[in-house]
């Protein structure tokens, strides 16, 4: 990924957007730019996940040694961009004139929006975009997914069959995170360095439960549209009734998920670690952690609880209708994990 030199070199930045390594690379750039490895142990702070901005200013107001700058990085500010309208006037005081001797960096994990209300439509942050300060590493768009994929794939030493990066885009989007991790298998599956498009169905999401994969991830990110695609598909896959369980099961996982951490909050659980172990997640699933409870903060216990009746009621529904086969369950329950889980 090659970095805008502006961005790299602006005091005060925001990079945003789904593709993981490519905000780790954009971090690591800025870092290098910005932080004196001499001294940092002394000079660089890095903020909580998930902090309120009085960490952030608190971290930016720490001295520094004499000749060192103070540099804040705020590893997930997505909390903290939500609403352009509830900046406090200080915070927007010090973005708009930062401190002298300070340097900041603010990271989102979801992509942000310039539209009128949002965030990068309001001052600063408009201002920022307009002085190159705000870089997107989110998705690509189709055409550019697919040239994307054959430089990758070229990287890796793969010859890609005519068809195969317009499938692999298609199939996958264009999180350059999500594609990168789907050349990276089917680099294990060429043995000969030739990609077809029958490896590139086994690696893909057409099968049972990276289907229901598909459908998931859809939902989860409010994509309405997505998720209906993904789960036609999914049906037309897997004809059989194990096809609807599968999907299934992947509600009913997120949706109890959910419940557990209701539960866990009432019984007065605080911590990460108990958090996770509450929802049945491990330390490698720590990332999971912050959208249940970004879902349960906008739904509520009693949300959580008309989903996971949902999840029963369409198993009832599924299995008095075998042989009718409607899917008009499967639908009304996409719509409504969709409107749970979409900003």
């Amino acid at each position: 990924m090659t970095i805008p030199r502006p961005w790299l070199e602006a005091r005060y930045a925001l990079v945003h957007g789904e593709d993981s390594d490519g905000r780790g690379e954009a971090v690591a750039g800025w870092k290098a730019v910005h932080v004196d490895p001499e001294w940092e142990v002394f000079s660089f702070t890095v903020c909580a996940e998930g902090c309120p901005w009085p960490e952030v200013l608190n971290a930016l107001c720490e001295s520094a040694p004499l000749g060192a700058d103070r540099v804040v990085l705020v590893p997930q500010a997505d909390n903290l961009l939500e609403k352009a309208k509830e900046l406090p006037s200080a915070v927007k005081q010090t973005l708009q004139s930062p401190l002298p001797g300070t340097r900041l960096l603010l990271v989102a994990r979801g992509a942000l929006s310039a539209g009128p209300g949002k965030i990068l439509g309001a001052k600063p942050f408009s201002e920022w975009n307009q002085q190159g300060r705000v870089l997107k590493v989110g998705a690509l768009d189709p055409k550019e997914a697919a040239a994307w994929i054959q430089d990758a794939a070229s990287g890796l030493g793969l010859r890609l069959d005519s068809g195969v990066a317009a499938r692999i885009a298609a199939r996958m989007g264009g999180n350059p995170g999500i594609l990168r991790r789907t050349l990276e298998v089917l680099d294990l599956l060429a043995d000969g360095r030739s990609v077809s498009l029958d490896q590139v169905d086994q690696a893909t999401f057409r099968l049972g439960e990276q289907n229901a994969f598909a459908w998931t991830k859809a939902w989860q990110g409010g994509q309405i549209a997505l998720a209906l695609q993904a789960l036609r598909l999914a049906l037309e896959d897997d004809p059989s009734s194990s096809g609807p369980l599968v999907l299934l099961g992947q509600a009913r996982r997120e949706a109890e998920r959910l419940c557990r951490l209701a539960e866990a909050r009432r019984l007065g659980l605080k911590d990460r670690p108990e958090l996770l172990a509450a929802l049945g997640l491990n330390p490698r699933q720590d990332f999971l952690l912050d959208g249940y409870v970004r879902v349960l903060g906008r739904i509520g216990p009693e949300g959580a609880l008309r989903l996971l009746a949902l999840v029963n009621q369409t198993d009832l529904d599924l299995k008095g209708q075998a042989i009718a086969r409607s899917v008009t369950p499967l639908l009304n329950l996409t719509t409504a994990f969709c409107r749970a889980w979409g900003n």
